[in-house]
C-alpha cells in the first residue's frame, strides 16, 4: 500500500457542526488572507433562507477540522419554474493535508448527500487550483462570462512612483504630504475625473421625464418590483423583496441603488458596492437589459460620476447595455486577457438527480450579474 492511501485512511468526511465554526474561520484567514466573523458566516450559511441546514462538509483528522467544502446556497429561475441550487464556495484544506484526496473525498459526500433531493444542481465558477477536481467528479464546463473592468485613474498607479521623488540619503528626508509632486498628481486626477464625467454624459440621451433617485440601502421592495416587469428567460438567481433584503445584508460588504422613475413609476435600477480603490456594478434591472438601455445607462453615469475617484469600475456578466461604449473592457479579450485568467469566469455546473439537465446547456442559456456570485 502506498503512503499516500495510509494517511488517506486517517481522515473522515462529516456534516458540519456547530464547534467547527471558530476552525472554519480560522482556516479561511489562513487561505484567504481575509478575516471573516462570526455575523458573516450567519449571514452566508446558518441564516441563509434557502437551505434548511449549513451545507458545509468537513473533513477530519483525529478530531480537529482541517479540511471544509462548502455551499452557497440560492434559488434560481429556469424559464418559469424555479429550482434551488448550490454554488461550492470557500473551499480550503490545511496547507498541512494537501494533496492526500481530501478536496475529491469532500466532493464525493457531497454528491452523496444533495443527490436525488434539494438541491437541484451545482454551478460555479471555480479557479485554476479547483476546477480539475469538479471536472473529475462530474462537473460539465459551460462556458466563459466576461468581467469587464474600466480603468478610472492611471494617475494613481504612478502615484508612488510621483510622489518619491528624487532619490535622496534618508537622514534628509521630511514629510512631504502638501509638496509638488502630490500637487502635481492631485491636478491630473481631478483633471481626468472631470474629463471622464463630461464624456459619459454626452453619451446619454436627455430625459427630462425620467428621474434619479439614490438610495444609501437598496430598497428591496423596489427592486423586486423592477424585476417582475422584464424577466428573462435564461437561467438566473430569482430575486424576490426576501432575496434582496437577505442579499444586501452581507456584513462584508455595504451597497448603494440608483432607481429611475418615470411617472412616479420605478422603471430601471442600479447597485453598486465600493472599496478604496474600486466600485463594482452588482446588479442592474431589468434584468433583460436591452429592455432600457438609455435608462440603464443614464443610472451607470450618475454611478460613475459619484465614484470617480476610484481607481477602476468593474462589472460582470450582462449587466451593462454597451459597456465598450463606456470604456469598460472585457477580461476574456486582449488587452485584459492577457492580464488576467478567464479560467476563474468560466462556468460548470453538474446535475444533482434527474429532474432537469444543466450540464449539456449552453453559455448562452445562462444570464449573470455579480449578484448571481457568492462572493459579492
Amino acid at each position: 500500500m502506498s503512503t499516500r492511501k495510509r494517511t488517506a485512511t486517517r481522515y473522515t468526511v462529516r456534516a458540519f457542526e456547530s464547534d467547527d465554526r471558530s476552525a472554519f474561520l480560522s482556516l479561511y484567514e489562513s487561505v484567504f488572507g481575509h478575516q471573516r466573523n462570526a455575523d458573516w458566516f450567519r449571514w452566508k450559511f446558518s441564516e441563509n433562507p434557502y437551505v434548511d441546514h449549513v451545507p458545509i462538509l468537513v473533513a477530519i483528522e483525529d478530531g480537529v477540522p482541517v479540511g471544509f467544502r462548502s455551499f452557497f446556497a440560492q434559488e434560481m429561475r429556469i424559464g418559469g419554474v424555479v429550482r434551488s441550487a448550490f454554488q461550492p464556495c470557500d473551499t480550503m484544506v490545511h496547507p498541512d493535508h494537501r494533496g492526500r484526496g481530501l478536496f475529491g473525498r469532500m466532493n464525493e459526500r457531497a454528491i452523496e448527500r444533495y443527490t436525488d433531493g434539494e438541491p437541484s444542481f451545482f454551478f460555479n465558477f471555480p479557479n485554476e487550483n479547483s476546477k480539475p477536481g469538479n471536472l473529475a467528479h462530474g462537473w460539465r464546463e459551460i462556458g466563459t462570462v466576461p468581467a469587464y473592468y474600466r480603468p478610472q485613474n492611471p494617475i494613481s498607479a504612478l502615484g508612488d512612483r510621483i510622489n518619491a521623488g528624487p532619490r535622496r540619503d534618508v537622514t534628509d528626508a521630511q514629510p512631504t504630504d502638501d509638496g509638488p509632486a502630490t500637487a502635481v498628481t492631485d491636478t491630473l486626477e481631478d483633471a481626468i475625473a472631470t474629463s471622464q464625467r463630461a464624456s459619459d454624459r454626452l453619451l446619454v440621451e436627455s430625459d427630462s421625464e425620467l428621474e434619479v433617485e439614490y438610495y444609501e440601502t437598496p430598497p428591496a421592495e423596489t427592486l423586486a418590483a423592477i424585476y417582475r416587469r422584464s424577466i428573462p428567460e435564461a437561467i438566473h438567481t430569482n430575486r424576490t423583496a426576501a432575496f434582496y433584503r437577505w442579499r444586501f445584508d452581507n456584513p462584508v460588504h455595504s451597497y448603494a441603488a440608483y432607481v429611475a422613475r418615470r411617472d412616479g413609476h420605478p422603471i430601471a435600477a442600479l447597485v453598486v458596492s465600493s472599496g478604496d480603490e474600486y466600485a463594482r456594478i452588482i446588479d442592474t434591472l431589468p434584468r433583460t437589459v436591452e429592455s432600457e438601455p438609455a435608462t440603464l445607462n443614464r443610472l451607470l453615469v450618475s454611478a460613475l460620476g459619484d465614484c470617480a475617484d476610484r481607481n477602476y469600475v468593474e462589472a460582470f456578466g450582462e449587466t451593462l447595455p454597451a459597456p465598450l461604449r463606456f470604456r469598460f473592457y472585457p477580461d476574456t479579450r486582449f488587452p485584459l486577457s492577457a492580464l488576467i485568467q478567464p479560467t476563474s469566469r468560466t462556468l460548470l455546473a453538474r446535475n444533482l438527480g434527474d429532474e432537469i439537465d444543466l450540464e449539456s446547456s449552453s453559455i448562452a442559456s445562462w444570464t449573470f450579474s455579480r449578484l448571481d456570485l457568492d462572493t459579492t
